[in-house]
């Protein structure tokens, strides 16, 4: 299967089990899937799926373990349960037929495709660019402003770095960088043949003051349209393969952009204002990332504009959360300023109270294996922790 004719498929999902069909024409609608039935004739062989996908009545429907045994002599893929209704002993049954994940059923559509999408991703092996989102669940926290200049001084380190602008409306992550887009994110949709790291270089623009590799978000929102699931997905296995860090700025809603961001990322940079309203979201945001599986551990909380007038406490946050504060950024007039030139502050100011905090952030979060020689002599603008 297909999108617009353009791209290769995205997943392949064996589709078994006495319940399957209730999903089947789900999956097969969504581009960038292809289904396999495990008694199909004269379509792909179940051995070439990525991940299984095996769905019955109830967790304690007859049969399940042998079921899911034959289904294992078909391909040797990542293993997911799914059952609907009462989630009494699907864990433990789970477990026992060797699930990597178990799923009550009915779910929403992109939480069950997230889900299949990471099982398929913890086993395939390929080594990878360390990736990095940056999301914050209200509008003006401050969140595309981490974004470019994480994206800045981790370039600066000397790492190859590809900023990715995710917000597909209103992104405007060159326009913060007074990058002239040759093309955007949508272009790249749009063109012919399938996207691989080669494509993707055709495709991004430069920030000349630090190296950084940026693919900017649409010029129009209408542009969003043509950024589907299978095109997100291709580009950031592309931008994977290609640079050592990659940052993602991404809208404000969990949408099919942040979902294929969330599938992909290693570090989530989960931002919050010390402001009533700002926390309410978060905890909603962290509520939702529960809900997608997404792992805990793989979250750090960012506290912007700690210090500035009015602003909540340290502890004030964490006991609204219930959730420990990673990473400060101070209240700072460098930044405003800087913002308003077009201008990183972290090249605009270096030795502001921000950049010097944004500089240990950068290299706690893209932490590097050893050096050589001539890469060891340089260092984060801001210095290290």
């Amino acid at each position: 299967m297909s999108l617009n004719g353009h791209h290769s498929t995205g997943l392949r999902i064996l589709l078994s089990g006495p319940a399957a069909n209730a999903l089947a024409g789900t999956l097969e609608q969504e581009p960038g899937i292809s289904v396999i039935r495990p008694d199909a004739v004269g379509g792909a062989s179940p051995s070439t799926a990525d991940v299984t996908l095996h769905v019955v009545e109830s967790s304690s429907a007859p049969g399940i373990p042998e079921d899911v045994r034959r289904v294992g002599e078909l391909v040797d893929a990542p293993l997911i349960l799914a059952a609907y209704g009462v989630p009494n002993g699907i864990v433990e049954t789970g477990l026992a037929v060797g699930a990597v994940d178990v799923l009550v059923l009915p779910q929403s559509t992109e939480t069950l495709l997230f889900a299949l999408r990471k099982a398929a991703r913890a086993t395939n092996g390929t080594a990878s660019g360390k990736v990095v989102t940056v999301f914050s669940p209200k509008g003006g926290s401050g969140k595309t402003m981490l974004a470019t200049n994480l994206a800045v001084a981790t370039a600066r380190s000397g790492m190859r770095t590809l900023l990715v602008d995710l917000d597909l409306q209103f992104g405007d992550s060159a326009l913060t960088l007074a990058v002239t887009p040759r093309a955007t994110i949508a272009d790249l949709a749009a063109s012919a043949g399938d996207i691989d790291a080669e494509k993707l270089a055709a495709f991004v623009s430069s920030d000349p003051r630090s190296g950084l590799a940026v693919l900017p978000a649409p010029r129009h929102p209408e542009e969003a349209d043509v950024v589907g699931q299978a095109v997100l997905a291709a580009v950031l296995d592309a931008a994977r393969s290609a640079y050592e860090a990659i940052v993602i700025d991404t809208g404000p809603l969990f949408d099919a952009a942040m979902l294929a961001a969330l599938d992909q990322t290693d570090r989530l940079l989960l931002i919050c204002n010390p402001e009533v309203t700002s926390l309410k979201n978060v905890r909603i945001g962290l509520e939702t990332i529960d809900r997608l599986g997404f792992d805990r551990d793989r979250v750090s909380l960012v506290a912007n504009r700690v210090g500035a007038p009015g602003a909540l406490g340290r502890s004030e946050i964490e006991h609204a959360l219930e959730t420990t504060i990673a990473y400060e950024l101070p209240d700072d007039p460098a930044v405003p300023a800087a913002v308003n030139r077009a201008m990183p502050i972290v090249l605009a100011d270096e030795k502001s109270k921000f950049s010097r905090a944004l500089g240990a952030l950068a290299s706690e979060v893209f932490k590097q294996p050893e050096l050589d020689e001539q890469k060891s002599k340089r260092r984060f603008i801001g210095g290290r922790r």
